[in-house]
């Protein structure tokens, strides 16, 4: 053992590292997962190889499993450990001394070039844990399609496509899971397990807890007692004896690792009795590593001995760019972390400048190393971003898949129960089954597909009989109630489309860009977009009307902000209306915080506002020396009338009732309106899809957002009482959410009492003003560890340290309150934790929307989570109190076409676009084997892509089901053709074709002088009678000729 000391900062350890390693094999040990993060994440712009081991991001005997993220890094990292020559690892105590529940790491390697048996890989990805499913859309999944496989490995950030040429791996690629379309070609891909646990059984876990049972254990069991096996390694036993062991602030380590036994022993006293199994004894999930270090080259730094610190760093805080290049101009090294290009061209006449990918914690100079360090936010105030390859959202219409309720067009509503494939005319094709009342069933053809939409309208429909007239009759009362809605949707165009010169806004003023300039984030690309919709609507003279969705958390705020400064410069009034005085607090902090030092007179209406400010504030927004104004309902009050208001932003939407957003039609039919929301109601959804009101969406999560692990299930008290611990011991704060008040309250006593440590308080809307207040600035101040309250909680508090949401009786929560519950967490990039538990009476739309909650991540998902609310319950009146029966009968699709055909040609935004029915029958073969596509969803997902795609757009589509699943057979190459002939149809008005081997037939066309002197230059023999042309062809016709043939000028 070779033990050496030193004195140096944190901030010098990684340039000192990068110019002494003086081995090849080199681990630091930090007594923190942060201190470790922030050290790997400096390191690594000097060693780009190097990596970070994380810790677990769970207690002992906890009822959540490891983030697959985590594991699938520790995977990668020991695999790394046993082949490489040459590694630089970082990681906390804890982490370099947790048990590691693996015997032997297996792996699979793959690379461009390699032989591998195609079943044998298979049969691999089975044992080391992957899951075969239709779509790679999450780790530890992979799909076989045809010749090629899509996996999500454990240690990606993407999955990854492997395409074979017979046993040879042809082709490497890593691609979205979202659009799943190939994004980069890589050389290698490297394939962990799917979990730490991959080798361990239920039968481990009973032998080392010596008892017998015949219970089955899930996932989260096995993790939850994995600490107590009897066989484990730990990191010692993966590295060589040649390594170097780099132990910084030691004493804090054994500190910190005895804190962490501590804890773990008073989680298991305080929560053995909710186990599942009989625990009898703890044991650590930790093992005392440092009786081991001996054996190896070990030195150790100390950073908090500010007498003795070596390599001592001179921030650069507070200079200028130009005061910075003065003094690094004669250092040996300069690294500059930003991708701003004025910023990169103002260093480029640096020596040995060398640009890196990720940011600095910091900037500074060490000149005792001659090295420099510079991050960008030193001079934009901000932190970059790394970038990431864009993902692009799928279409939004929601796959088919059987038990699905459809509408068709002609038929009704019926049952869609699956695929079948019929050979008619020695032509195989895809037939989808519908079941309708009684007995009746109809076979549609793939190429019909398009007679098909999917049933929004309401739970469980009554399904229609084929013949007779019940479809016809409730499509003519549907289409009698589409006119009224037609009107007033006319009536609303109107009004919002008369010509207003005051309503245009002035040009951005320089505060304006100032204000922008001081935004401490980097705006994303979609919230710029946002921003400037925004903009430009308010540049014009008709009333603006848009709706920004976007998640909690993603930035509609700043949207909003930025709107509502541009229009206060410009002289006009600024409402902002929030459903509840606590999110109007927020607000109105974050607006003063951000224009306290400009000319703007910012007030605000709550019931927090005493009855003597009331007065004065109201007066100013009547005479119009109140610029900016955030209430609640409040604002829509009678003796609240406006000076010269000209914008309206409305948050979180989909909190007030109708009634409430009525009483704005008035209001706003000549101002700017701006509505936010994450997960819109389904009215307000409907107008966004008709195209009735303006949108844009911010769908790129914050930085370093983590997705919120979610549980769905029965109330369990091991579950709650662990969800408390774990938060809590982390410094963390909890959500306890119960509609019912008396329950609520006899809860927190149950949890006072299991936790007398923790301070608990109660919420909800009976307390008083005050009360609410006085709750809500000791959450904010951190006095209250566990929060009882009803789903007031749901609207707009945001709290940085409540990481952890406990939902009772969730079943009576609808779609848009259980997303915005979850999204209370997780909002500041620490892993967070939601709890929806049910009662056991559970309804079917109640666990719908429960499943829908569960499978869904916090990345931009609160779109989709409306679009399922839309199926499952219907949108009711789109435009409000209209009775929503006769759309609950024909379905919300068909009613809407109803009302696009009502309304007035002259609105060209709304103009119906109405495709013809087009007959077409082929005498080739056209459609998806199953050998090819598996998955019925995916197949009609196609045929139905196809039925709406443009002949000259048909290629795009072609080239991802190429990407996505290979080389295309050549029925499937034909219906993409079909797909082209289709379409040129459609184009042509032509209703009718049919194609024989030598033969053409379409109806109807006119025969013009240019057509009849076409077919006399082409070598066949045409009829034409009564718009009726028939084509007679002396060679065989293919696919492609027919599609060149009728997009030509026939």
């Amino acid at each position: 053992m070779n033990v050496e000391t030193f004195n140096y900062s944190l901030e010098s350890l990684a340039p000192f590292f990068y110019l002494n390693k003086r081995n090849k094999k080199n681990i630091y040990v930090f007594p923190t997962e942060k201190e470790a993060l922030e050290f790997y994440n400096n390191f690594s712009n000097f060693v780009p190889e190097s990596s970070h081991f994380p810790a677990w991001d769970t207690l002992s005997y906890d009822s959540f499993i490891p983030s697959l993220e985590i594991q699938g890094k520790r995977l990668q990292t020991l695999h790394n450990l046993l082949v490489n020559d040459f590694f630089d690892i970082a990681m906390s105590i804890k982490s370099f001394t947790q048990k590691i529940l693996i015997n032997d790491l297996d792996v699979i390697d793959l690379q461009i070039g390699q032989e591998v048996d195609f079943e044998n890989l298979i049969e691999n990805l089975a044992y080391l844990g992957y899951i075969n499913k239709d779509r790679v859309e999450s780790r530890g999944t992979f799909s076989i399609r045809g010749g090629q496989i899509d996996i999500y490995p454990l240690n990606s950030e993407y999955p990854a496509r492997i395409i074979f040429n017979g046993d040879e791996v042809a082709e490497l690629k890593l691609f979205d899971y979202i659009s799943q379309r190939s994004i980069k070609n890589i050389k290698k891909v490297l394939i962990t397990p799917s979990s730490e646990l991959f080798q361990t059984n239920q039968e481990d876990i009973y032998k080392s807890l010596k008892i017998e049972s015949k219970k089955d254990l899930d996932e989260y069991e096995l993790f939850q007692f994995s600490q107590n096996l009897e066989c484990f390694k730990t990191l010692l036993d993966f590295v060589p004896d040649e390594l170097s062991i780099n132990i910084i602030d030691f004493n804090a380590c054994r500190e910190t690792f005895s804190e962490i036994q501590k804890i773990e022993e008073d989680s298991f006293n305080n929560l053995q009795k909710f186990f599942s199994l009989n625990v009898s004894k703890m044991k650590s999930r930790y093992v005392d590593t440092f009786t081991e270090i001996n054996k190896y080259e070990t030195s150790f730094y100390i950073t908090n001995d500010l007498e003795k610190i070596n390599n001592v760093p001179q921030f650069l805080d507070g200079l200028s760019a130009d005061k910075v290049l003065q003094k690094i101009n004669n250092f040996s090294k300069v690294y500059l972390s930003s991708k701003n290009e004025k910023i990169t061209e103002k260093f480029s006449g640096i020596n040995n400048l060398q640009i890196v990918e990720h940011s600095f914690s910091y900037s500074a100079i060490f000149p005792e190393m001659s090295i420099a360090v510079i991050d960008e936010s030193l001079f934009t105030n901000r932190k970059q971003k790394d970038r990431k390859i864009k993902q692009t959202k799928l279409n939004e219409e929601s796959i088919l898949v059987p038990n699905t309720y459809v509408v068709h067009k002609f038929h009704g509503i019926g049952l869609y129960e699956g695929t079948e494939v019929k050979t008619i005319k020695d032509v195989d094709k895809d037939y989808l089954s519908i079941k309708f009342g009684g007995t009746d069933r109809l076979y549609v053809p793939s190429d019909q597909i398009n007679e098909l939409e999917i049933y929004v309208g309401g739970e469980n429909p009554r399904l229609s009989r084929l013949g007779g007239g019940e479809w016809e009759r409730a499509k003519e009362k549907a289409k009698q109630n589409a006119k009224v809605i037609a009107d007033r949707v006319l009536n609303l165009y109107k009004l919002r489309k008369i010509e207003n010169n005051s309503l245009i806004i002035d040009e951005d003023t320089p505060w304006q860009a100032e204000i922008e300039s001081d935004f401490e984030y980097v705006e994303t690309p979609d919230q710029l977009t946002a921003i400037n919709d925004v903009k430009e609507d308010l540049s014009k003279n008709t009333p603006m009307d848009r709706l920004i969705f976007g998640d909690v958390g993603f930035g509609k705020t700043e949207v909003a902000l930025r709107a509502a400064v541009k229009v206060a410069f410009s002289g006009g009034q600024v409402a902002v209306l929030a459903p509840t005085t606590i999110l109007v607090q927020q607000h109105i902090e974050t607006f003063v915080n951000r224009l306290e030092n400009y000319p703007l007179n910012i007030k605000h209406l709550s019931r927090f506002v005493k009855k003597k400010d009331l007065k004065e504030i109201i007066k100013g927004v009547n005479d119009g020396t109140v610029d900016i104004v955030i209430g609640t309902h409040r604002l829509l009050s009678d003796d609240v009338t406006f000076n010269n208001l000209k914008l309206i932003v409305i948050d979180e939407e989909h909190r007030f009732g109708v009634e409430a957003k009525d009483r704005l039609q008035n209001l706003t039919s000549q101002v700017h309106k701006l509505t936010l929301t994450a997960t819109p109601i389904p009215r307000t959804l409907e107008q966004s899809l008709m195209g009735i009101r303006e949108t844009s969406r911010i769908e790129t999560p914050p930085e370093n957002r983590l997705e919120t692990l979610t549980h769905v299930g029965s109330v369990d008290e091991s579950a709650i009482a662990l969800a408390i611990q774990r938060e809590t011991l982390r410094g963390g704060q909890v959500f306890f959410v119960l509609n019912r008040i008396s329950e609520l309250e006899e809860w927190m006593k149950i949890v006072s009492k299991q936790f007398s440590n923790l301070n608990h308080k109660i919420l909800h809307g009976q307390l008083s003003a005050d009360q609410i207040e006085n709750t809500m600035q000791d959450v904010w101040d951190r006095k209250v560890d566990v929060l009882f309250a009803t789903t007031i909680v749901e609207a707009g508090i945001d709290l940085p340290k409540v990481n952890t949401l406990i939902s009772l009786r969730s079943e009576l929560l609808g779609m848009s309150q259980l997303y915005q519950l979850k999204g209370r967490v997780g909002r500041r990039g620490d892993q967070s934790f939601a709890y929806f538990f049910h009662s056991s009476n559970l309804g079917i739309d109640a666990e719908l929307r429960l499943d829908a909650i569960k499978s869904t991540g916090q990345t931009g998902t609160g779109y989709s989570l409306a679009m399922k609310d839309l199926q499952l319950r219907g949108s009711g009146s789109i435009l409000g109190d209209i009775q929503s029966g006769f759309i609950a009968n024909v379905g919300l699709n068909i009613f809407n076409q109803y009302v696009l055909e009502s309304l007035d040609e002259s609105i060209e935004t709304v103009k119906p676009v109405i495709k013809p029915d087009i007959k077409l029958d082929c005498y080739w073969g056209s459609s998806i084997p199953k050998n090819y596509v598996d998955a019925d969803s995916e197949r009609i997902d196609i045929y139905k892509r196809l039925e709406h795609t443009h002949h000259t757009k048909v290629y795009q589509v072609k080239d991802e089901i190429i990407d996505r699943f290979g080389a295309l057979p050549e029925v499937t190459n034909n219906l993409f053709i079909t797909a082209k002939i289709r379409s040129v149809l459609s184009e042509k008005n032509i209703l009718r074709c049919k194609i024989r081997e030598s033969q053409i037939e379409i109806f109807p066309i006119d025969l013009t002088e240019e057509i009849n002197l076409r077919m006399k230059t082409l070598d066949k023999k045409f009829i034409f009678r009564n718009k009726r042309l028939v084509l007679n062809f002396k060679n065989a016709l293919s696919p492609d000729s027919v599609y060149q043939l009728l997009n030509s000028n026939l």
